[in-house]
């Protein structure tokens, strides 16, 4: 049987399969190289979007909160001036109410003086008998005097000492108890006048000029209406002391006066002097620099009218 032997060269191969070794280990390292790169874009991609995620979050509950804030601050505002409008007009109705109140007041006033009129007539007539006693005495004594002087010169001259002596006698008689009643009536009167003294509270008087006049200062503040368009709401202020706490009279008597006065801008001097002391309480006030420098921005875009 024939035997064949081969010999092949097996180096090309060895040579080619140990480039190809390379090749893979190249791609081997680049696979994970990529797989790094991937691995970590993705973390990347990842950890932006989740921070997108959150921000956006973020912004929308922030969005939602400012807009609920605004809407209650917008309602509040709407509210407190509401019952800023409400304050006035209930302080419009009491102003109503206490003039009605002292227009009923001077109108029972004037009734009971009637009232007083007729019950002291009343009295009088009740006193008839010391009326009609009073004309007797005068009847008796003075009208008797004038009778009896005539009969004094025709009488006798025996009669007349004696009829003298007894007229002069009644005469003193009557006088002594003319005069007592009088001094009883004068001390009755001095002594209810001295205890209405005690009783009144004395006025403040000038001791220069001897008047009573007492002056008080008043303010008239005229405001537009946030409600009514084209309405003002008009408030009187004045002072008040621990004896005088009812001002319901100068308010009512101002407010019925005010279209009658002469009004007229207050003076550069005046204003500067009340700014001063306007800017000195704000100093001493416990407020905020904030609400201080808007008071004084106030004051000075603001103007008033004095009455002359």
């Amino acid at each position: 049987m024939a035997s064949f032997q081969f010999n092949v060269d097996t180096s090309p191969m060895a040579h080619s399969i140990d480039g190809t070794r390379g090749n893979v280990n190249g791609v081997t390292a680049a696979v994970v190289a990529m797989q790094a790169a991937v691995i970590a874009s993705e973390y990347a991609a990842s950890k932006k979007i989740c921070d997108n995620v959150d921000e956006g979050f973020y912004m929308l509950v922030k969005s939602q909160i400012s807009q609920k804030a605004v809407a209650a601050y917008t309602e509040m505002t709407s509210k407190q001036i509401t019952m800023v409008q409400i304050a006035k007009a209930i302080e419009n109705s009491k102003r109503v109410m206490e003039n009605d109140f002292n227009m009923i007041a001077r109108r029972y006033t004037k009734l009971f003086n009637s009232l007083n009129k007729a019950l002291d007539i009343r009295v009088k007539e009740l006193d008839r008998p010391a009326m009609q006693l009073a004309e007797t005495r005068k009847k008796i004594i003075f009208d008797k005097l004038k009778d009896d002087s005539s009969s004094m010169l025709s009488i006798s001259s025996e009669t007349l000492p004696i009829t003298h002596t007894a007229l002069s006698g009644k005469l003193k008689q009557k006088t002594k108890d003319t005069m007592n009643a009088m001094f009883d009536s004068v001390y009755e009167d001095k002594t209810f006048s001295d205890k209405l003294d005690s009783i009144l509270v004395k006025s403040e008087t000038d001791s220069s000029s001897g008047s009573d006049t007492c002056y008080v200062p008043v303010i008239f503040l005229a405001s537009d209406s946030l409600l009514n368009q084209g309405d003002s709401i008009e408030n009187i202020y004045t002072a008040k002391t621990d004896e005088w706490q009812n001002t319901a009279a100068i308010v009512s008597e101002v407010n019925r006066i005010n279209k009658e006065l002469n009004w007229s801008l207050s003076g550069s001097e005046e204003k500067a002097v009340i700014r001063r002391e306007f800017i000195a309480l704000c100093e001493k006030g416990n407020t905020e620099e904030r609400l201080t420098k808007e008071m004084i921005r106030l004051f000075d875009g603001s103007a008033w009218e004095d009455c002359k």
